[in-house]
Order: structure tokens, then sequence, then C-alpha cells
């Protein structure tokens, strides 16, 4: 039985939530306010990240899969506008990623040799992710980051578009597992789908 698939899920979540506090705290949002639904995402991120670098070789689709999922999540769960909620999304990600490449550099030397086993791999996610929480936190408590009117940048009938963009998202990448064979990678999207649909319509409930 191989441990791989375990110990990628795990340091990969550390990876994500250090993503996530960052791009929270860089704009004075509580992150914690919204672990659950941050975990579930992050997760399917996850999932769909394992299949595309291992099974299929299309590790490149990875960050734009996991920044569009961002978006939908700080738009659909956490209601800012989309066009905040991409700013937030890329500059927390972008900041992430700067801060792995200075760690990893520093404990490994070069980015190949990070990647030379899955102890280094994961011992970079680690690190990373951890000290991202770590900053993020810090930030947080010191009260560190920029604060904006979103609301001032809410389009009309933003509902209706994001629901729109959130189907026509996954049913692109489905129909690239469905041409690639993977037939249970759909259901994994179609759990994000569901998840972010439902709280679309929830929150416009809520709103009327």
């Amino acid at each position: 039985m191989s441990w791989e698939p375990a110990g990628f899920m795990f340091f990969s979540t550390i990876e994500g939530v250090g993503i996530f506090a960052m791009m929270m705290s860089f704009f004075r949002l509580k992150a914690t306010d919204y672990t659950w639904p941050a975990l579930f995402i992050i997760l399917l991120m996850n999932l769909q990240s394992f299949v595309l670098r291992n099974d299929l070789n299309l590790s490149f689709l990875v960050p734009i899969i996991n920044i569009m999922l961002f978006i939908f999540l700080l738009t659909v769960v956490i209601r800012i506008p989309i066009i905040w909620s991409s700013i937030i999304a890329i500059f927390g990600y972008l900041a992430f990623s700067i801060i792995q490449v200075l760690l990893v550099l520093l404990f490994f030397g070069s980015i190949s040799h990070s990647q030379t086993s899955v102890i280094n791999e994961y011992g970079g996610q680690f690190i990373s992710g951890s000290t991202s929480i770590f900053l993020a936190w810090f930030c947080f408590k010191l009260g560190i980051g920029f604060t904006f009117d979103f609301e001032r940048l809410r389009l009309r009938w933003e509902g209706t578009l994001v629901a729109l963009l959130i189907v026509i998202f996954f049913l692109l990448f489905s129909l690239i597992m469905y041409k690639n064979e993977i037939g249970w990678y759909i259901f994994f999207f179609i759990s994000a789908f569901a998840f972010l649909m439902y709280y679309s319509i929830r929150k416009e409930k809520m709103n009327d």
C-alpha cells in the first residue's frame, strides 16, 4: 500500500490553508470564520491536483484551477464581490508563492533540489504552509493589512453571473476529465459545484 496519496493530501492541505490564510489576512478578513468551507474546497483542490500531476501530467493547470476555486469560495461563501475576490485570490496566491520560493531556496538551496525526493517536497510544503499560517495570524493580530469598501465594486446581477461562471467552469473541466477517461474525477467537480451552488442560492435567499 502506497502512502503517497495520504502524504500528498496532508501536506497539500497545510499548503492550501497557508494560501487561504495569507489572502484573507492581507485584506483584514478573519480566516477562522470560514474554516470548514475553506477546508472542503482545499481538499477538493488537493484531489484534483493529485490527479492532474500524477495521472494526466497536467500540472500546469493546477494553479489555474486552484485560483478559480478560491475566487468562487471568496465570492459565494464570504460574499466578496467577484472583482475583489479575483484580486484577493491572485494576490494571496502570488504572495504565498514568493514566500515558498524564498523558504525553499533557504532550506534546500535550489528549486530543483527540493524536488529530488518526496520527503523534500513534503518538507517544502510543510515549511511554507506553516510559515504562511503563522505570518497570517501575526499580521491579523497586529492589524497589518489592507482595508477596502468591497461593496463599491459589486456588479449588478453578480449572483447570476457567478452561478453561470461556476457552471461553465465545472462543465469545461468535467469534459476534460471525461475525454481522459477519469470518470470518478468528475465526482469531485460535481461535489464542489454542488457545494458552491448551495451557498450561492442560500446567500441569495438570505439577501432577499
